[in-house]
């Protein structure tokens, strides 16, 4: 047996409490402290002529134009190296700078444009740096290579922020380059 739907309408009495407050009144008042002064003494140093560690360098040289583009690959989201691009270091890069003592070398690292703009800056300047700390590691000196991270800044299509790429053309983009002084 199918019954229509219904509606019951049921008053419910109102609940109400009386509530005692009880506030205390005073007029308002003013008094003077008397507050001793504190002095601290501060030392100004002015630098009067150049000396520490300085994060800029001189090499007299001319810039060059191209790079060299290798593929350097990485675990995603990582600076970590992979076995093949150790040994691609090993080979095009370790023995260029053994074979010129005098050479500096620019690590250069890019991404692609996905992801946060900072998030890629600091994950190219962690992949130079992996690439600096692994030739250290293989006899070249630190101070013979520069390492710089250059996030997206530098595409080498039109794979920006909000454009649907393939993913061969993302993987162009994310690359290291070396510059040879």
């Amino acid at each position: 047996m199918v019954t229509p739907a219904r509606t019951e309408e049921t008053l419910i009495p109102a609940v109400r409490d009386i509530v005692e407050r009880r506030v205390l009144v005073k007029d308002e008042a003013t008094r003077e402290v008397q507050v001793p002064a504190t002095y601290t003494t501060v030392e100004k140093r002015v630098l009067t002529k150049k000396g520490g560690m300085t994060a800029w360098r001189e090499v007299p040289c001319t810039l060059p134009k191209d790079a060299i583009i290798l593929p350097i690959h990485y675990e995603l989201g990582s600076a970590r190296l992979t076995a093949k691009s150790k040994s691609i270091l090993d080979k095009h890069i370790l023995s260029r700078l053994k074979q010129n003592p005098d050479a500096i070398v620019e690590v250069g690292s890019h991404t692609d444009a996905r992801g946060s703009s900072a998030t890629n800056q600091n994950l190219s300047e962690r992949r130079s740096k992996s690439v600096v700390e692994y030739l250290n590691q293989k006899g070249i000196k630190t101070s013979r290579m520069i390492a710089v991270g250059y996030g997206e800044s530098r595409l080498l299509n039109d794979c920006k922020d909000g454009v649907d790429c393939s993913e061969k053309k993302h993987a162009k983009n994310r690359r290291t380059e070396f510059k040879f002084f």
